[in-house]
């Protein structure tokens, strides 16, 4: 394709006209931010740069604005073409914004998501008297895949899609169909379609074309759809599997499409079923778990035992279904077997989430029977009583004891009270009830708050199991702590835990520096708690130094983290303990590769700080780099050298045209407290940790009031106080109303613009 051809094409493409769009909207108190680029990733990001444009233009702070960031971009193939919706997010006044949008340019539609949601544009699509697209109109293909994949009932057990109509099932199969090898059968009551040779007459002569290889890529499309309603015939998936085995041979896991047909092949009982699941791996535990049988369970077992928590799971589920169907024996039968064989902790915690899982859907199968039961006798004294029938409008419905007795407040405690109740049930094996311990630790005073909404009775029992959770509590935990493997802001979502340390919190982290199984993520969230507090010493830096050249010299981004590399931790350690280490780090990090260092080098001249390095950051500052920590590195060093608090340091630099101030106004934050600074790259609105912060900031009696309102904004935009059910761990009740208090009380406070 030529460059003016090429030229045409992105000018006819949906960014074009959407970006032509765009460039239309704006007026009174609305406006859209410029399409973005990568530095824009996240909605965090996407209302910084709206601050920086207002600032820029002279925007009133107040406006309302839309935009779409780095993420959503990834709706537009290279092409500039709509592969899915594209979000639109926003901030300010929802109604403002829905007005300033309006419909979306011509040939585009836009789908609101309401106050707490995005608005999502896409294309709009012609369909045929059945609600179909045509196969070559790739938006309405996509659209109604959305739709048929689009579940009418989802469940921790199992999900449900609705049935398609007999043309939608037809049309699906045609569209595998032409992208399968081989001749397509007949439709079922029609012969194949007889071929005259007089009609094709090179047919005869020519030599028969090698059949083109399956789009496997584009066949998963509708692959899904198709299993999900146990449609997929035993020839497509017999078809399937021999393609698949052939274009991913040895890598069966890195087709999309995967899931599905082994679906299909345990369904119909492949004699290669078993053989694929194997070379799936712990992958295919969840399809496994789907499959009851002597094979599935074996497998899933064996992939439990080696560490896998999703294989817990499964495992759980076939064992009740072919061995113990008692849900609290069958628990005890699994842990034992996973602490005989050493399995991870985190296998525990999972079991215990299988367990908890089964709990509440046996709770509401039997609460659902006991309702159908309760209804069928109504209408049975319904049909035989004159009187009854008269009565029917009037007469009110038996009371059934479950879900429908409590309401929905109340039933929305249940999983969190089962979690208490399991710390204390001696049914249990102890490592099933530290992990209820654990999961309980940040919900137990949510379900004393929901015991009021319960019955009298129910309520004096749920308060008893707080009470004896309590009392059971410290000796569970003691010597435990989070996982470290898992999601990153999992850990994060815990670290006002860690705020203050115990003796016993330092002997386990301490520990998990010395276990090599411990990976880098650990490594990091540890020693950076430890080296903050002023508890990591020389025994902590030995335990790692056998492992820092092949380990932790390998890239870990830190962008969504409280804590930092964990080599620049452990630099800063080795330069403050002076250990003979520190040289042969420093010249690691002086060597121009690997490239991921370079943003991340200067941050270790916190360690043993002098002038020079001071300087050395405050030139790097003032240059407008990138900033990956750099501010708070200077503080923290500033701090040290002038044996001041970071805090001051801090609000001397308000005004200063050479910082940034959204990156100033987020150090500020982050280093309220020394002994933890918060390394996140912006306030996270979501944390604890942040909250706290911005409130002592407010508050504080002793920094000036530019300072304050610095604090006093970012709490009023924290979402303990906009968005509360997005902040993690939820808040209690009670929480919440002392955050709306604490506001309310400096309601007449000027805040930072």
């Amino acid at each position: 394709m030529g460059t003016d051809t090429k030229r045409a094409a992105r000018q006819r493409s949906d960014l074009s006209r959407i970006k032509a769009w765009w460039r239309t909207l704006g007026g009174d108190r609305f406006a859209v931010l410029p399409p973005p680029n990568r530095s824009r990733y996240t909605q965090s990001d996407g209302h910084e740069d709206a601050a920086e444009m207002f600032a820029v233009r002279g925007i009133p702070t107040d406006a309302s604005f839309a935009y779409w960031h780095w993420q959503s971009h990834d709706a537009f193939d290279r092409d500039g073409d709509l592969t899915g919706e594209l979000y639109l997010h926003w901030g300010g006044d929802h109604a403002t914004v829905t007005a300033g949008l309006g419909d979306g340019p011509d040939g585009y539609r836009i789908v609101n998501g309401g106050p707490q949601g995005a608005f999502q544009l896409d294309r709009v699509t012609a369909v045929d008297g059945d609600g179909l697209p045509d196969p070559e109109d790739a938006a309405g293909v996509r659209q109604l895949l959305a739709r048929l994949d689009t579940p009418s009932l989802r469940t921790a057990e199992a999900v449900e899609y609705a049935a398609p109509t007999p043309a939608e099932e037809r049309w699906l199969h045609d569209r595998l169909w032409d992208l399968l090898p081989g001749e397509r059968p007949a439709a079922e009551g029609t012969a194949a379609p007889a071929t005259d040779a007089t009609d094709t007459p090179a047919a005869t002569t020519a030599s028969p074309e090698e059949p083109a290889a399956p789009d496997l890529t584009a066949a998963a499309r509708f692959v899904a759809p198709l299993e999900h309603r146990q449609a997929l015939t035993p020839d497509e998936t017999g078809r399937l599997l021999a393609a698949w085995r052939e274009a991913y041979a040895g890598r069966l896991a890195a087709w999309s499409g995967w899931a599905p047909v082994l679906h299909a092949l345990l369904r119909q009982e492949h004699p290669d079923s078993w053989d694929v699941a194997a070379a799936l791996g712990p992958e295919a535990s969840y399809v496994l778990a789907a499959h009851p049988s002597p094979r599935s369970l074996e497998l899933l077992r064996a992939w439990a035992l080696s560490g896998n928590g999703s294989a817990v799971r499964g495992w759980y589920r076939i064992h009740r279904a072919l061995r113990e169907p008692d849900p609290h024996l069958a628990a005890r039968t699994l842990s034992g077997e996973l602490t005989a064989h050493t399995a991870p902790e985190t296998t525990q915690t999972a079991l215990l989430d299988a367990l908890r899982t089964a709990e509440a859907q046996d709770r509401r199968t039997a609460e659902a029977e006991a309702l159908r039961t309760a209804e069928t006798d109504t209408d049975a004294r319904r049909t035989a009583d004159t009187d009854a029938r008269r009565t029917a409008d009037t007469e009110a419905r038996p009371t059934v004891t479950g879900r429908g007795g409590r309401g929905a407040p109340a039933d929305a405690a249940l999983p969190l009270l089962a979690t208490v109740r399991y710390a204390t049930d001696d049914r249990l094996p102890r490592p099933l009830r530290v992990a209820a311990a654990a999961a309980a630790r940040d919900t137990v005073e949510r379900v004393r708050e929901a015991a009021g909404r319960l019955s009298a009775a129910e309520a004096a029992e749920a308060l008893a199991a707080v009470e004896r959770y309590e009392a059971a509590r410290d000796d569970l935990l003691a010597g435990t702590g989070p996982d470290l493997t898992g999601y990153e802001g999992g850990l994060c979502d815990l670290y006002h835990h860690y705020r203050t340390l115990s003796p016993a919190d330092v002997r386990w982290l301490r520990d998990r520096l010395a276990d090599p199984s411990t990976g880098i993520q650990g490594i990091a969230f540890c020693l950076e708690l430890l080296y903050a507090h002023g508890e990591a010493g020389r025994d902590d830096l030995e335990a790692l130094l056998p492992r820092w050249k092949k380990e932790l010299t390998k890239q870990y981004r830190t962008t969504y983290t409280e804590w930092r590399h964990p080599l620049t931790t452990l630099t800063c350690l080795a330069l403050d303990l002076d250990h003979p280490a520190a040289a042969d780090l420093l010249a690691w990090w002086a060597k121009p590769k690997p490239l991921w260092k370079n943003p991340v080098r200067l941050l270790t001249h916190l360690g043993a700080p002098d002038e020079a390095k001071a300087a050395e950051l405050w030139e790097f500052i003032v240059s407008d780099g990138h900033d990956t920590g750099h501010l708070m590195t200077w503080v923290l060093l500033r701090a040290r050298l002038n044996a001041t608090h970071p805090l001051h340091v801090a609000e001397r630099l308000i005004g200063d045209p050479a910082v940034r101030e959204y990156v100033l106004h987020r150090v500020l934050i982050g280093v309220a407290d020394p002994a933890q600074p918060l390394w996140h790259y912006a306030i996270d609105p979501r944390s604890h940790s942040w909250w706290r912060r911005a409130q002592e900031v407010a508050d504080h009696p002793r920094l000036t009031d530019a300072a304050r309102a610095i604090g006093l904004k970012a709490a009023r935009d924290h979402h303990v106080l906009r968005y509360p059910a997005q902040v993690r761990p939820v808040l209690t009740e009670g929480e919440l109303a002392e955050a709306r208090a604490w506001a309310e009380a400096r309601a007449d406070r000027p805040a930072a613009d």
